[in-house]
């Protein structure tokens, strides 16, 4: 009786391996575009038609190949990019598994057509569906041209999952982009069915591709980034916190040239954003990692989108730094829309809601509360230049009413507050030394059976952020000190809430991590309260210390602090322009 156990064919073999390395049209276009940037290419065009399904061709200028090369590249791990164990250690190419083009050919319809410059003919190559290739000669310019015609044609059962063209065509996009940032110097184009969708000159720097890629109104609230560290060098660009998303689609990270989805650089970039943007809010974000190839394995998938780092923890850190000290530098407002924190609502919903709080405002104020003038004290480091302030009034005892020289400023009073105090108490933490102020007489705090573990596990962290608590009885603790930041707060629901917040985050969590949550729910205590009136002292002292802190548009749950109209907005409301 014969064996059950078969081998396959290579056939059979090379269209199971398929299906890990080409999902979908746009699995082939990165495979192909990420060829043509190994072989040195500044132009890449690519065509495609019916999103993918009838043809993608991609068309470059690169080195090109020899007949015997070409012949040996459609072969499984065939390739040119590694020759021992040792180099998968330290690729410095987008490709080297040998398997993208084989891939392809084992479920589509390809040609290959390629001249190295040194050649008189160049060659050709046709393959249908992973049978045996043809080679001709063939007169054509250096590089190489790879035409995909009728994906997944011999296996049905892949064809019926693809999308729309549509959809199709919007993934392509999507990797044109990836690789576009991640090499300005080359030019990139695209086009679907006749129509240029994208077109790419090559930019002197990533700024200028960001421009053309993501569109001038998301470049105008781009910052860069530049940082090295422990031999890890980031450099790129991000987004205030005014201008987010609510996905992760415009993060765009990238791995010693290498485009990645890594859950821990997304991590990371969102530690750097923790205490300026809303849960559910994500950035826009385009970072380069630098590191030692030897510090990195990139052969973790097929798709090559997945990499391990030998120091995780490193790489953490400096990805959550770059980003953070980036953002502590963009001031609060600089008199330029392009780095102006604004609410995410379109310029028509703002105005509207403007409007609207001027006609209550000026139907209810008493004119003797409108006005008054302030120079503010500036910092010798600030950007801002020194304007006139002049306060038109507060807006229900929660929001102030601001003319800055050409500009409408709205600010939240206790958005304002609560970061000034959370920034305060960080910076006394960073520096060790958290003022503390000793109760005359005890207070004492009833608390559950969770905030008394709490009081009991995590004593040293209460230590740290300024109180000095000691159990009287089973369910009570008498409160002997406070940090002298929050001498005003209410002192019992504080002291709970921060037990409350030291219990969620847990004794395991990094005390870096956890104290940010920590202070931040002990500033929302100790900050102005929405609702509460305010004297021009007050308002004056208010907008001088939010002048002079880091991350000054946002309060510490990501929050704007700030919405801002300049004159010709205003000018438009009533139809001056």
């Amino acid at each position: 009786m014969s064996g059950r156990i078969i081998v396959l064919s290579p056939r059979l073999v090379n269209q199971i391996a398929a299906g890990e390395v080409v999902e979908r049209p746009a699995s082939v276009v990165k495979e192909l575009v990420e060829n043509s940037l190994d072989a040195g290419a500044l132009r890449i065009f690519c065509r495609v038609l019916e999103g993918g399904r009838k043809l993608v061709k991609v068309t470059d200028d690169g080195e090109g190949m020899s007949s015997e090369d070409l012949r040996l590249a459609v072969m499984r791990h065939a390739t040119s990019k590694i020759k021992s164990s040792e180099d998968l250690a330290r690729i410095e190419t987008l490709g080297f598994r040998g398997e993208a083009l084989p891939s392809i050919a084992a479920v589509s319809r390809i040609s290959i057509t390629t001249r190295r410059r040194a050649d008189q003919v160049g060659t050709r190559l046709v393959i249908e569906g992973g049978l045996e290739p043809e080679l001709t000669d063939a007169g054509v310019p250096v590089g190489t041209e790879v035409e995909v015609k009728d994906l997944f044609f011999n296996t049905p059962a892949r064809r019926k999952f693809l999308r729309t063209s549509a959809t199709e065509i919007g993934h392509i996009q999507a990797w044109f982009v990836r690789l576009g940032l991640l090499r300005p110097d080359v030019h990139f184009r695209l086009e679907h069915g006749g129509r240029k969708l994208c077109d790419a000159p090559p930019a002197s720097d990533l700024a200028q591709r960001a421009a053309v890629l993501l569109g001038r109104e998301v470049f105008e609230h781009l910052f860069a980034v530049s940082s090295e560290q422990d031999g890890l060098r980031i450099d790129g660009l991000v987004s205030g916190p005014e201008h987010s998303r609510s996905n992760t689609r415009s993060v765009f990270l990238f791995v010693n040239g290498r485009f990645v989805r890594d859950r821990l650089l997304q991590h990371a970039v969102m530690e750097g954003y923790r205490t300026v943007l809303p849960s559910g809010r994500f950035p826009v974000v385009v970072l380069k990692l630098e590191l030692n190839p030897e510090r990195v394995d990139v052969n973790v998938h097929p798709q090559k989108t997945e990499v391990r780092f030998e120091d995780t923890q490193a790489v953490h850190h400096a990805f959550a730094v770059a980003v953070a000290e980036v953002l502590a530098k963009a001031p609060w407002i600089q008199g330029k829309p392009s780095r102006t924190y604004l609410v995410q609502k379109t310029a028509p919903e703002r105005a509207a809601g403007v409007r609207q709080v001027l006609q209550r405002y000026n139907a209810s104020a008493p004119k003797a509360t409108r006005s008054f003038t302030w120079t503010p004290q500036k910092p010798a480091d600030a950007e801002l230049p020194m304007h006139e302030w002049r306060l038109v009034g507060t807006l229900w005892d929660t929001y102030l009413l601001i003319a800055y020289g050409d500009r409408l400023v709205l600010v939240d009073q206790h958005a304002a507050a609560e970061r000034i105090t959370f920034e305060r108490m960080r910076r006394s933490l960073d520096e060790g030394r958290v003022q503390i102020q000793r109760l005359l007489v005890p207070a004492q705090v009833e608390l559950d059976a969770g905030a008394v573990s709490v009081l009991e596990d995590q004593r040293e962290r209460i230590a740290q952020v300024g109180f000095e608590l000691e159990p009287f009885g089973s369910a009570v603790v008498n409160v002997t000190a406070v940090p002298a930041l929050l001498l005003e707060a209410p002192l019992k629901n504080l002291v709970r809430d921060v037990l409350d917040e030291l219990m969620e985050v847990g004794s395991g969590t990094p005390w870096e991590k956890a104290r940010l949550e920590v202070i931040g729910r002990m500033a929302c205590h100790a900050s102005v309260r929405a609702g509460q009136s305010l004297s021009a002292e007050k308002v004056r002292a208010l907008l001088g210390q939010l002048e002079g802190i880091d991350f000054a548009g946002t309060c510490p749950h990501g929050r704007p602090v700030l919405v801002e109209f300049d004159k010709s907005e205003v000018a438009h409301w009533f139809l001056r322009t």
